[in-house]
């Protein structure tokens, strides 16, 4: 395999990576991975695996990216230490999302032992990103928070080549300032990513995402907005449909704005959309804020208005120390209160579609409570278990009313 061969696979994996075309990405990367293993080039096999095994995870791909990467975490010398710890790095990214806890902490364990083992420490940023992504799946927001700051922190020091887009780091804090309910901090990031260079389309996507969160918590005009919420949500789920890849999180951020203004057309839509209508509580969402409207309210955001407390400690407040008294503050503001319905002027016609769609939604949620479970076990917490109680709430509070 001659340099030029090399480099010509490394250009063309670059390009489709940019481009968002992961079979180009997985065709290259096997191409470049059988050249390698051909010569013996140890160093230069690893980051075809690290390619391979991120392609494949960006397509969902679990078992082939799994394969691939865990051969590339294993890797000695020659290979290079920063493409094991990208392998290490994707692989815990793969557990937060579908392993047990213990799993991800082994792996938080061994990319900590790699970097002190390669004088890495630098790079511990990406997995302060890492550790923010595993609180933030078990609701801990707290700490998800401090591991997101130390992340964005250190990562403007950083000066090797292990380390993503400036805004990969300040959207994670911005969901952060979202989930406990601080506008004037996630007004803040939006500003900040909207101004961030957009080095890939990812990027952009994060600005607009970003603006989502801003319209879900009732910020009209967020910086950089181009046309109203509805717009937005609906130029995001197009552009997503043209995506290969991860696209729940965008996707989720536009529906639930779709959700807010009432336009239940373009959520049914999507919600049949593989990889963008894939939110487990959504279709049950639907049907609650079309039962809200029909009785004249408007249902509130479920992550906006029903700021939770941390997985680990029920009585721990959101937010960081140095901000303990505004965010509890938001968190009482916030929680969802019950609604009361003026009976007297709902239409005797709206009263059947209203229980239909509140049926509707308890049986959803009630189907939805072996996947919480699930992943309540998977993860030790509570925390999803909480956010069906609180649809499920909600639903009997307006049926109550009802009668």
């Amino acid at each position: 395999m001659s340099e030029t061969e090399l480099n010509q696979i490394r250009r063309r994996f670059s390009d489709a990576y940019r481009a968002r075309d992961l079979a180009a990405c997985i065709r290259l990367a096997t191409e470049g991975l059988h050249l390698t293993e051909a010569r013996h080039d140890l160093a230069t096999q690893t980051l075809m695996l690290v390619w391979l095994g991120e392609s494949h995870w960006q397509l969902k791909q679990t078992e082939q990216a799994v394969a691939a990467l865990s051969r590339a975490a294993k890797a000695e010398p020659p290979a290079d230490p920063s493409d094991v710890f990208n392998a290490i790095s994707t692989l815990l990214n793969i557990s937060i999302l579908e392993r047990p806890l213990a799993e991800a902490k082994a792996l938080i364990a061994q990319g900590r032992a790699h970097l002190e083992q390669h004088d890495q420490q630098r790079s511990r940023h990406m997995l302060d990103l890492s550790e923010g992504d595993l609180a933030a799946r078990r609701g801990d927001w707290q700490a998800a928070q401090q591991h997101y700051r130390a992340a964005y922190e250190h990562q403007q020091v950083d000066t090797g080549p292990l380390c993503f887009t400036l805004a990969s780091y300040q959207i994670k804090l911005a969901e952060v300032s979202f989930m406990v309910g601080d506008a004037k901090a996630l007004s803040h990031w939006c500003r900040e990513i909207n101004a961030a260079p957009k080095t890939l389309e990812g990027d952009r996507l994060r600005a607009e995402q970003v603006r989502l969160l801003c319209y879900r918590a009732g910020i009209a005009e967020p910086a950089g907005a181009r046309g109203d919420a509805v717009t937005t949500a609906r130029r995001v789920l197009r552009w997503l449909e043209e995506i290969d890849g991860h696209r729940e999180d965008f996707a989720r951020d536009a529906m639930r704005v779709l959700l807010r203004e009432g336009d239940w057309l373009s959520v049914e839509t999507w919600l049949d959309y593989p990889g963008i209508g894939d939110d487990p509580l959504m279709r049950g969402d639907l049907h609650l804020a079309r039962a809200w409207r029909a009785l004249g309210l408007t249902l509130p955001d479920p992550a906006w208005s029903t700021a939770v407390d941390t997985a680990d400690a029920a009585d721990t407040r959101l937010a960081n120390a140095n901000a303990n008294a505004n965010a509890n503050a938001n968190a009482s503001a916030n929680r969802l209160s019950q609604p009361k319905i003026a009976s007297t002027r709902i239409s005797s016609s709206k009263r059947p579609k209203a229980r239909d769609d509140l049926e509707a939604a308890r049986r959803h949620y009630v189907d939805k409570q072996a996947w919480a479970a699930h992943e309540d076990e998977r993860l030790q917490t509570d925390y999803h278990r909480r956010m069906l109680d609180a649809r499920l709430q909600q639903v009997n509070a307006v049926a109550d009313q009802l009668g």
